[in-house]
């Protein structure tokens, strides 16, 4: 029985419960889930995933992972779509941007609706950036225009972008580049020290923090050109010398065949003006540039020369050194005993203005302007100098002067002696003294008579010598015949011959015609410097002067006085030293005008023939 009771009992209850439930609602709730941790990132995708812990009482009909670079990401971004069902999944994600942070939650979907794990973040790393190269323009022998493109910076800013070249193919960024900004999008970059004729590769680069990339190669040539060189400074300067030079640092794409250093008094010199030459090729080159002229500005620039032209280098300029003028002294002219007319020729200024130029004169040798002198004028070229006012009988000794800047400078020394200049070119005045000194007179002057015609000079004695152990004063002589002819008072000159006649045997024992011939005297007054060489048989030759002076008569020559001096025995011992002779009168004191030189007159008995050249010729 209490079975029974029990049993009824439990049945009530069960009814009651069912009753209880049948009359309740049932609530359903979004699934629960977890966020997993993102792994396996890349620059474009992660692997991230979740955990379903429960699907609140309905099924879970969809799950995943959804993200965004916005924080709180939904469905409604990204997303990925992993299954159903509660437990773990896993997600893959992809399409992501390179150096971006992204925000992600893992999702649940069930008839309640979608619910979210947490939130979690990952950044990808940022990767090299995308760019392009630009073709080259604007192309010269030294440079070029180029650039790029970025299109994507990777990720990363881009701190650094412009172009790397080289003339070897494939260009990094230890070779020249360029710096042209930061950021993407295009940019412009100038090549510049580029040598002509050569070939170029470039590449466009930029740099982020995941490092640098590059673009595509290009390449281009730049043209052939003159060389390109620069011009050395000058050193060694002088009044007439510099030196100089050039570095040529480009062929210009060409062979430099020549080069050296051209220069002028005028700016910008060419190869047309003054030059040096001074090998080939490139590098550095010394050029010695000479002819310069004293106290002068002179412009200067190296130059090289290849088939495509001449290159130079820059100007310089450098100015030679003063020095002294370059002076000469003119003849004598108009000589009188007592004045001459002279003058000079100032060829070379020597750099500086000439002030002051004329003629000095002295009784002693090397005269200077501290000694008497004439002032005539300023500058270069010729002038005229008058001199008065000197002793008759007396030798001076003349130089043209010229003063400038830096001092003053002497011509070539003459002798005023009464006797022109090409008498004393001739005869040295060390024989005019002995001359005087043996008692032969020396008329001077610029009018002498005219003495044409054939005269004889006898009879012929000893009247002074100055050789050794020689015959006797008052010794007489042969006879002379001499003859002058084409006197030309102008230019003062004369021509001679003579006979000498061995009376013993009426013959004529020599015969002596003149090479040179200079007349000088006033009035009636001559005296002759005649030059003739006496070649002997054995063929030595001796260079001598003969001297005549005396005065024109109507009916011939009174007081004729002869000299005969040795200029130049060339060495040859056979004949008397040089600057020895004689001086011999006509010791009647007439010397009358004859018709022929080769007519014989009376014998003369006891003289002797006049050989002086002959050093064997003298008294025993």
């Amino acid at each position: 029985m209490k079975k029974n009771q029990l049993t009824k009992l439990l049945l009530w209850a069960g009814a009651v419960l069912m009753l209880a439930f049948s009359c309740k609602k049932i609530i359903l709730l979004l699934a629960t889930i977890s966020t997993a941790s993102v792994t396996n990132v890349t620059s474009s995708g992660a692997t991230g995933g979740g955990n379903v812990t429960s699907d609140g009482g309905a099924a879970v009909t969809g799950r995943g992972v959804c993200w965004s670079t916005d924080q709180n990401p939904t469905v409604n971004n990204s997303k990925t779509s992993d299954g159903s069902g509660v437990g773990t999944f896993t997600s893959s994600i992809s399409g992501l941007s390179p150096g971006t942070t992204y925000y992600v939650k893992a999702y649940a979907i069930n008839s309640v609706g979608t619910s979210y794990g947490t939130q979690v973040s990952f950044s990808t790393p940022a990767i090299l950036s995308t760019l392009t190269t630009a073709a080259a323009t604007a192309i010269t022998s030294t440079s070029a225009t180029t650039g790029g493109t970025i299109t994507n910076d990777g990720g990363a800013a881009i701190t650094a972008r412009g172009v790397v070249w080289s003339r070897n193919p494939a260009p990094t960024m230890s070779d020249s580049k360029t710096t042209d900004g930061t950021g993407t999008g295009t940019f412009t970059s100038n090549l510049t020290g580029l040598i002509p004729g050569a070939t170029y590769y470039v590449k466009a680069y930029a740099t982020n923090s995941a490092g640098t990339a590059l673009g595509n190669q290009i390449q281009f040539t730049t043209p052939t050109t003159a060389p390109i060189l620069t011009t050395t400074a000058s050193t060694s300067v002088t009044s007439s010398t510099a030196t100089s030079g050039g570095n040529i640092t480009s062929d210009g794409g060409e062979p430099v065949y020549t080069r050296g250093v051209c220069w002028s008094t005028s700016q910008n010199p060419t190869i047309a003006d003054s030059k040096t030459v001074n090998g080939t090729g490139t590098g550095t080159f010394t050029s010695s540039l000479t002819g310069l002229l004293p106290g002068r500005l002179y412009y200067a620039r190296a130059y090289a020369t290849n088939s495509v032209g001449t290159g130079y280098g820059n100007q310089i300029s450098f100015s030679t050194l003063a020095v002294l003028p370059v002076v000469t002294t003119t003849s004598l002219s108009n000589v009188t005993a007592t004045s001459f007319t002279s003058g000079g020729n100032v060829t070379s200024d020597g750099g500086s203005e000439v002030r002051a130029r004329g003629v000095c004169w002295s009784t002693s040798p090397n005269p200077t302007i501290d000694n008497s002198k004439t002032t005539n004028g300023l500058g270069t070229g010729v002038f005229t100098s008058y001199v008065t006012g000197l002793t008759a009988g007396t030798t001076y000794y003349v130089r043209a002067y010229a003063t400038n800047g830096v001092g003053t400078a002497y011509g070539n020394e003459l002798r005023a002696n009464g006797l022109t200049d090409e008498i004393n070119n001739m005869v040295p005045e060390s024989i005019i003294n002995e001359l005087k000194r043996l008692g032969m007179p020396i008329n001077t002057g610029n009018t002498p008579p005219t003495i044409n015609g054939i005269y004889l000079v006898s009879p012929l004695r000893l009247k002074g010598t100055n050789i050794e152990n020689d015959w006797e004063l008052e010794h007489r002589f042969n006879d002379y015949r001499i003859r002058f002819h084409s006197q030309n008072n102008t230019l003062l000159t004369i021509a001679y011959e003579d006979r000498s006649v061995n009376y013993t045997n009426n013959t004529i024992s020599s015969t002596t015609t003149s090479s040179e011939g200079y007349i000088v005297g006033s009035g009636s007054t001559f005296t002759t410097f005649i030059k003739v060489i006496s070649t002997r048989q054995t063929g030595e030759t001796a260079d001598l002067v003969l001297v005549y002076s005396g005065t024109k008569t109507v009916n011939g020559l009174n007081n004729v006085t002869h000299g005969l001096f040795m200029l130049d025995n060339h060495g040859h011992s056979v004949f008397i030293n040089n600057g020895q002779g004689r001086v011999f009168y006509d010791s009647d004191y007439f010397s009358e005008v004859i018709a022929s030189l080769e007519t014989a007159a009376l014998q003369t008995t006891g003289s002797s023939p006049i050989k002086t050249p002959e050093a064997t010729d003298r008294k025993k």
